[in-house]
């Protein structure tokens, strides 16, 4: 998944890849700000939870009745400061943190145990009261959000795109627990679904994420069941077209009639994790209708994901696009974000309220970090990091944009448009009242749509025009930071004492296995991979296969039988391994080391 570097790459900032990062942010404050804006997608989730911020309200579980045709669709993440699940952002931003996990894993570090306990026990939800559990932070938070898509994609003509009425959401100002008893008109149960629709966009999103999933989730049940669900999503993604409208909330027409890179990237990954021909054959087809043009002028958001496709594409198969000034995918970035940078921040479309300025700064950090992982090119570090680094505060005004991250003097926001961060039940309290939210909540980790234009923050709760937060605003943040501390600071498994670490060191076709006692085979070319992910030996073939695993004297230690074309092995045992895959075709072997 290497790509050459253009020649534009030494001419990363306009000549400023010489100059020195920001100063004012230590490794630290990096941490800090990925903690916690990680950790506000467990302040998003919906049905059982827990939800850290619901916690010590009267209802800390909400919208338990959610179903459809009599099966249980609880769950998920709410969309932004209302309690509605509009899959066409959670879709988007669900893969996005997946990706950022995968490509990133040593930057998001074990900090806290996933169901809070640590928070509630220490009385403390600072960062000092987490304990951390030998899972990564925001495996946990993405796990929560996988659960739900595999009930949302239970089989591959069904598929829940939204959960709830926006216009019945937002009638009181209430936290979700409570407003899931407040009757359906006001928000509450049962909930209205949009099912089956007309959608390609989301289910392919859905299906890139999890198969994302299946590929890095270390616990082997749940990679099969997120597998499944990946198929399912992605069989309704080519059986359909478009973009789901909900009401005013989200409306087809704002995607331009880019909705293809949905399946384009729920393909791809599918691909990455199965080595399926068929679905790089589906991710041509798709790649091949992406609207370039219109896709090259605006910036990474839910409505144009046509950028993270480009970088994608070249990652991961180095094809770009066909004609057109733009074709190299650096090109691409810069003629989006660097080609209109101030001060070496990306500020292309932003400004004022309602333009969601945050969204130019983040996503641009995030897609030159995964250009940087593919390429190996390090020329735009330092541009990420000083685009980061200013909406954590390191700017001429002193603004942070995360509610609660007010280091090195950053003035935070405190007028947050999210109906839980203030804990109030009271269903006739106005959100322009006086709410202030509890000191529990004060590092709430969201990060506001903002405005660059002016010199504070906008103090009246009900200004959704800037002080509204979102999934999709996080996601680009956390995995750009992620990138951002897998190069400063890095933490291994090892490190976080997650598990052993089982490292491929030569990957040879042999005529012979007698050197383990293993009855010869012809080898056959081409049929099997193998490749390590979070510590996991996965391994895929064409057909049904059994993987033997051997000890150099010879002694089998494990046989296992393939199941839906894989199979996935955690071996205990120390030192070197001789793996073997074979089927009726012939034989492929592996030497592993088991550290």
């Amino acid at each position: 998944m290497f790509f050459k570097k253009t020649l534009m790459a030494g001419l990363a900032l306009f000549g400023l890849a010489t100059t020195t990062a920001s100063a004012a942010l230590s490794d630290d404050d990096y941490v800090e700000a990925a903690w916690m804006t990680t950790r506000f997608f467990g302040a998003q989730r919906s049905g059982e939870g827990p939800n850290w911020l619901s916690m010590g309200t009267n209802y800390t579980t909400s919208f338990l009745k959610d179903s459809y045709q009599g099966m249980d669709v609880s769950g998920g993440w709410f969309d932004c400061g209302d309690h509605v699940m509009f899959g066409q952002t959670q879709g988007f931003a669900s893969y996005m943190l997946a990706l950022a996990y995968a490509e990133f894993t040593e930057g998001f570090y074990d900090l806290y145990t996933g169901d809070y306990s640590d928070y509630k026990a220490a009385n403390d939800f600072s960062r000092k009261g987490g304990k951390p559990n030998k899972i990564r932070d925001l495996l946990e938070e993405l796990r929560y959000e996988a659960d739900f898509w595999v009930k949302a994609a239970p089989n591959s003509s069904t598929f829940i795109a939204v959960k709830g009425n926006g216009d019945y959401d937002h009638m009181k100002w209430v936290t979700p627990g409570k407003m899931s008893t407040m009757g359906t008109e006001n928000g509450g149960d049962p909930r209205p679904m949009q099912a089956n629709t007309n959608d390609a966009f989301t289910p392919g999103m859905v299906a890139a994420m999890m198969a994302v999933m299946a590929r890095v989730d270390p616990d082997e049940a749940n990679r099969t069941k997120y597998l499944t669900a990946a198929k399912n999503a992605f069989a309704y993604a080519k059986a359909h077209k478009g973009v789901t409208s909900s009401g005013s909330y989200y409306s087809e027409s704002w995607w331009d009639g880019r909705w293809a890179d949905g399946p384009f990237l729920g393909a791809l990954e599918l691909y990455r994790t199965t080595k399926d021909e068929s679905y790089k054959t589906d991710a041509q087809k798709y790649f091949a209708d992406l609207k370039f043009e219109s896709g090259s002028y605006s910036r990474l958001n839910y409505a144009n994901a046509v950028p993270l496709s480009v970088v994608m594409a070249q990652g991961v198969f180095d094809w770009t696009p066909e004609g057109g000034t733009y074709r190299d995918m650096q090109l691409f970035l810069d003629n989006i974000y660097k080609n209109n940078m101030k001060d070496g921040i990306f500020t292309k479309e932003t400004g004022g309220g309602g333009s969601f300025s945050v969204r130019t700064p983040s996503g641009g950090a995030f897609l030159y970090a995964l250009y940087s992982k593919f390429s190996g090119d390090t020329d735009y570090d330092e541009m990420i990091e000083k685009n980061v680094a200013y909406l954590l505060g390191d700017n001429a005004n002193k603004k942070s944009y995360v509610a609660g991250f007010d280091r090195n003097g950053a003035k935070a926001p405190t007028a947050v448009h999210h109906r839980g961060y203030y804990a109030n039940e009271d269903e006739g309290r106005d959100p322009d009242s006086g709410l202030r939210a509890p000191e529990k909540n004060k590092y709430f980790g969201a990060m506001i749509a903002g405005a660059f234009n002016n010199t504070g923050h906008n103090n009246t709760v009900s200004s959704w025009n800037e002080n509204e937060v979102c999934v999709d605003i996080n996601a680009p943040m956390v995995g750009a930071l992620g990138y951002i501390l897998s190069k400063k600071a890095p933490k291994t498994d090892a490190d976080l004492g997650i598990k052993e670490v089982v490292q491929i060191i030569d990957s040879t076709f042999v005529k012979d296995s007698s050197d383990v006692g293993i009855k010869a085979l012809p080898s056959i070319a081409g049929n099997f991979h193998a490749e390590m992910n979070a510590g996991v030996l996965s391994v895929y073939g064409e057909g049904s296969f059994k993987v033997e695993v051997f000890d150099l004297k010879g002694n089998r230690l494990h046989n296992v039988k393939s199941v839906q074309n894989q199979v996935y092995l955690m071996p205990k045992e120390k030192g070197v391994l001789k793996v073997r895959v074979s089927s009726n075709k012939g034989q492929k072997v592996f030497s592993v080391k088991n550290l």
